[in-house]
């Protein structure tokens, strides 16, 4: 039997604020694109369930469009069982459909169990009133195959969105399939069982880096699980060190090496460190129309300053009068200072700083 896990696919979710607003639009197309494509994937690689661990949409009260194309992809898709446990962003579940005999949910009252074969799937909603005690309720057959749903961050405590790892040993769980950690994740429960996170389907910003996909579970007297990069586009993040570089030009060749071969239909943060000296000139929107290749780049200047506050003692200008109150300033460690007159020199030329 092979079973599908995902979990975080935001449906409706809002786009990096970065973004220009059409290829913000493109890239709310494609987050309902890929939901989609992975519906054919498991079609075609004869997946019978898909185990949906929250947060399927963005919001606990989503468009009529979102759900409409929800309900259809699972109302066409017949053969696939879809496992619904609710997220914190779609945690009301009043929009909920109960009618479809294909689409299985969970509640938030007892531990809810699906058998096919001698496999368990099992979950439960967490809430502020169950966060402490669903825990004790967690009654398996150590006979079966068990997989146990839940939505919340793997911790050493128990509450709302949180999953206390202790509490879960010794309960025949072998496979606890996991949301809310929009990263790629897995580890250890007991000698008998693991937890693992697929991450989010699709990248929507720039904290949401690497690569983006679903896991695949072969289920025989054990489960062997794989993870399958599925996303359109992959966001990375790349830290050039620009330290003794002069010019925008300079810096895009640094940028390029770096960037190497990535394919042009990703995303790009490009992070500038280093240390730059005040003559240095540099426009972060020339890099970025040198890297234009690609789906969208932004550039990000973390530079410091190479200053010595000795130099400008005597220097009447905006930028002496700068340098000398920062520097002067105990409150704050050398790096904080340099980082500071950075930041101050770019206002002062009129350039953007995050």
């Amino acid at each position: 039997m092979k079973i599908l896990h995902c979990a975080d696919i935001h449906l409706g979710s809002k786009i990096e604020s970065k973004f220009p607003k059409d290829k913000s639009s493109i890239r709310k197309r494609e987050l309902l694109n890929t939901f989609s494509r992975m519906i054919d994937y498991a079609k075609s690689n004869d997946i019978r369930i898909i185990l949906l661990s929250g947060d399927v949409f963005d919001k606990d009260k989503p468009t009529l469009k979102e759900k409409e194309y929800f309900y259809k992809v699972v109302k066409t898709n017949p053969e696939i069982d879809f496992l619904y446990l609710n997220g914190n962003h779609d945690k009301e579940g009043s929009f909920i459909e109960k009618d479809i005999p294909n689409l299985k949910t969970f509640s938030k009252e007892t531990i809810t169990t699906y058998y096919y074969d001698n496999v368990a799937i099992s979950g439960i909603e967490i809430t502020s009133s169950n966060s402490n005690v669903f825990y004790s309720r967690i009654i398996l057959n150590e006979e079966n195959i068990n997989i146990f749903m839940l939505h919340g961050e793997i911790s050493s405590s128990s509450g709302i969105d949180k999953i206390k790892l202790e509490s879960l040993k010794n309960k025949n769980i072998d496979y606890l399939a996991l949301g809310h950690i929009h990263k790629r994740d897995e580890g250890i429960i007991d000698e008998r069982g693991i937890y693992v996170y697929p991450g989010n389907l699709e990248p929507r910003g720039f904290d949401e880096c690497g690569e983006k996909g679903f896991v695949v579970l072969e289920v025989t007297d054990k489960i062997k699980h794989t993870f399958v990069p599925f996303s359109k586009r992959t966001i990375h993040d790349i830290v050039v060190d620009v330290t003794g570089i002069q010019s925008s030009f300079g810096i895009l060749m640094e940028a390029k090496e770096k960037v190497g071969n990535l394919p042009y239909q990703d995303i790009l943060r490009i992070r500038l460190v280093g240390e730059l000296s005040l003559n240095a000139e540099i426009d972060e929107s020339e890099i970025e129309v040198g890297l234009s290749s690609y789906f969208f780049v932004n550039v990000k200047n973390e530079t410091t300053s190479a200053i010595d506050p000795s130099k400008y003692d005597n220097d009447k200008s905006l930028i002496g009068e700068f340098i000398r109150g920062v520097c002067s300033n105990k409150s704050y460690s050398d790096e904080e200072k340099q980082k500071l007159v950075g930041m101050g020199l770019r206002v002062i030329s009129g350039k953007e700083v995050e």
